[in-house]
């Protein structure tokens, strides 16, 4: 019986393993995604008083983080081990710009990294508060809050409202192809393509132009021409009663945007398409009462590596990063162990079991060894060690457990 359970032990061990950095931080097998431990209290907070918003959570969780990791990340991204959105959340995710460095975007320059525990690079805190956001959205759309809409005057705040596009926008708008003027011989009545006012069905479309200008992808003389209203009555705004696929509203002030006309109001933007960022370093947590299992990295990781692949994904109702910027864009989440302080906690690539083993370890095979911290042998002490961090060797394998 002893001997069933320390192969069983170390059969899960090999497939359900992650970093240990801390007692409450892991980074998964793939490098690229962490899990942070809260207490039970402090996570059921979190989710009853959305924490994110209402607290200095936030700022304690990254300050939590920079402890462990190099001031090495664009954004950080917290997730909450939730299936659903929780009721207690208004809304599906979020973002919080932390610094901001381009001019002619329509906001100014500023950094509040430090407040955050950053050095100066952090460039924004988004929150999803439920896992499935990662792959069904809006991911693109919080990302692209980092750029937009600071630009664009809007009956809806930080979005683009009633506004056209090449596209639909990840941001809101409509197709602005789909713009009919002077409906039922009303001067200021419009009819255009169904559309959302602040998004428009998560990570399944791609960023639109104007989207795509603010975040530094595409040149402005790439920017087709639309139009924006404002002073809309919201009893106007309906779908057309003799068209469903259609909004009609009235509106008092219509806008013509030109590539001329939006340099005028924003200014050329400073740094330009050729000379602007590309490439983003993101850290991806999970927050989580108990530490994740080995399903659960394995979905959280296959969902961000997706995301953050640089090719096609096969399936064109869902769009990647790097697809949404027409594959000049991209998101490097990739080796976390790297950005680790010296010291952080890890020494080697050895994996550390996300579980611990209570009380005593007794091995009843003469090909295993046990070896301490410190590089001893201590197998003679089978049954009898003291709490930590022990090496279990055999002649095919070694994995690293803690007894408590």
């Amino acid at each position: 019986m002893k001997r069933f359970f320390l192969f069983t032990l170390l059969a899960m061990a090999a497939n359900m393993y992650a970093y240990q950095v801390s007692d409450s931080l892991y980074i998964g097998p793939s490098d690229r995604v962490a899990n942070l431990i809260m207490s039970t209290k402090d996570y059921d907070d979190w989710i009853a008083n959305d924490g994110f918003q209402t607290s200095n959570k936030s700022r304690e969780i990254t300050k939590c983080l920079y402890k462990y990791f190099k001031d090495d990340f664009d954004c950080i991204m917290l997730i909450t081990k939730e299936e659903k959105c929780p009721p207690t959340i208004g809304y599906y995710g979020i973002n919080r710009t932390i610094s901001n460095e381009v001019q002619g975007i329509g906001i100014s320059t500023y950094n509040s990294a430090s407040y955050f525990g950053s050095e100066g690079k952090l460039m924004s805190l988004m929150y999803l508060p439920y896992v499935d956001a990662i792959k069904w959205g809006p991911t693109l759309h919080e990302f692209c809050h980092c750029w937009a809409n600071f630009a664009i005057p809007s009956v809806v705040d930080g979005h683009w409202g009633i506004c056209g596009g090449n596209t639909k926008g990840q941001l809101g708008g409509f197709e602005q192809s789909t713009l009919q003027t002077n409906v039922d011989g009303n001067a200021n009545k419009y009819s255009v393509g169904s559309f959302g006012t602040n998004a428009n069905g998560g990570n399944g479309v791609p960023y639109n132009e104007m989207e795509l200008y603010l975040m530094g992808m595409l040149p402005i003389d790439s920017v087709q021409e639309f139009d924006a209203f404002l002073d809309v009555p919201r009893e106007s705004f309906m779908v057309d009663p003799k068209d469903e696929s259609r909004i009609v509203f009235t509106a008092g002030e219509r806008i013509h945007y030109t590539q001329q006309s939006i340099i005028d109001s924003l200014g050329v933007r400073v740094p330009n398409y050729k000379d602007s960022q590309k490439s983003f370093r993101t850290l991806f947590v999970i927050l989580s009462k108990a530490p994740l299992t080995e399903a659960e990295w394995k979905e959280y990781d296959a969902n961000i590596g997706w995301f953050c692949q640089t090719s096609d994904d096969g399936m064109p109702w869902l769009y990647n990063f790097w697809e949404a910027t027409r594959g000049v864009g991209s998101i490097n989440p990739n080796k976390l162990s790297s950005a680790l302080k010296s010291g952080a906690g890890i020494h080697d690539a050895r994996p550390i079991l996300p579980i611990r083993i209570e009380g005593r370890l007794v091995i009843c095979e003469e090909e295993m060894r046990i070896i301490d911290q410190q590089g001893t042998d201590v197998t003679s002490l089978n049954g009898n060690l003291p709490f930590g961090i022990y090496v279990v060797q055999t002649a095919h394998s070694s994995t690293t457990i803690l007894i408590k």
